[in-house]
């Protein structure tokens, strides 16, 4: 959606600290807001600790050798190194293993580091079953009161995402995560449409050409897509490269016009073919939608991504940073 516009929207509504998933997205963000206090929520490689360190970019730590690391990186450039320890307590990915007590505490033990926080991350709070959701939970608390035992207190927690947001209080602890909420949908799979949510964006383009093709011609690669019947064809400058998936080859729909037409043939690189004979009046330069609304018509992520077997946070994270972004109040 934009890091820095989407940041400097959330700021003006007092959001003061922003976790990421990289040190390249948080630098960016440091750079234009320096007050703002941002967290790299995954993972550094050790060489660039040092670059972390000069920006103030807070470490999220998940084994006692990436503490070693950041501590040595903090000692050279005479600084204390703020770091969240991650605990895995079921979704299997990064973190400290929520029985690892004394590989915690030995972070705990090291110079030049200052433990601000601590976190894990629910693997299925987005499901009608929340049972595993409060195992993780009760897990985080285990090891909660396994470091207060040692004398360890963390004064900030964080475990729930978008989910847990809405359906966990107890979760909620001195900070949240929240993820696709800030896209606009909502993360609970039997969610309506009046769930209160509207996406935040919208994925538009232009025709760029409307041709006729007679019977039994075909359209773009492999010809898979073969005219019945004299055929309007409108191409759009828009492609696999820009997150247009090519499995909507054949299936997938735009509005044009305010009515859907059908993508046909294959999806290309940087052009998509679109069947619009039943809309004689459109022609160069229309507007197409790819993603949102257009009059009565809507096309969302959740449908798109039906069509392709995923989930709407590909889709979104799918368009790639060559199409422009266009930010409107």
């Amino acid at each position: 959606h934009g890091v820095l516009a989407v940041v400097g929207a959330l700021k003006e509504c007092g959001v003061r600290r922003f976790g990421v998933a990289h040190l390249e997205e948080a630098l960016e963000i440091k750079r234009v807001f320096p007050e703002l206090m941002v967290m790299v929520i995954g993972y550094t490689p050790a060489a660039s600790f040092p670059l972390a360190l000069e920006h103030g970019v807070i470490q999220g730590i998940f084994s006692i050798e990436q503490a070693r690391e950041l501590s040595k990186a903090a000692q050279r450039a005479g600084k204390i190194a703020t770091l969240h320890m991650k605990v895995d307590t079921g979704m299997g990915r990064i973190g400290f293993q929520s029985n690892e007590i004394s590989e915690m505490i030995r972070c705990a033990e090291l110079s030049h580091l200052y433990i601000e926080g601590i976190y894990t991350h629910f693997a299925d709070a987005d499901q009608a079953d929340l049972s595993f959701a409060r195992k993780q939970l009760q897990r985080f608390n285990k090891v909660l009161e396994q470091l207060a035992i040692h004398g360890i207190h963390i004064p900030i927690r964080h475990t729930a995402n978008s989910a847990a947001l809405m359906k966990m209080p107890q979760a909620h602890f001195e900070l949240v995560r929240p993820g696709i909420i800030l896209y606009g949908f909502p993360p609970l799979r039997d969610a309506g449409k009046d769930s209160g949510f509207e996406p935040v964006l919208s994925w538009k383009t232009k025709i760029s050409q409307v041709k006729v093709i007679g019977t039994g011609e075909a359209v773009s690669y492999g010809r898979t897509f073969r005219a019945a019947y004299p055929t309007r064809v409108a191409t759009i400058p828009v492609g696999y490269a820009d997150g247009l998936r090519r499995a909507l080859s054949n299936q997938g729909e735009v509005l044009v016009r305010g009515e859907r037409a059908a993508i046909i043939g294959r999806v290309c690189m940087d052009n998509t073919m679109l069947e619009v004979t039943k809309l004689p009046e459109v022609k160069a330069g229309d507007v197409v939608t790819l993603l949102g609304a257009d009059g009565s018509e809507r096309l969302e992520a959740t449908e798109m991504a039906a069509l392709l077997g995923t989930i709407n946070y590909e889709v979104l994270c799918g368009i790639s940073k060559r199409v422009p972004r266009v930010f409107v109040d």
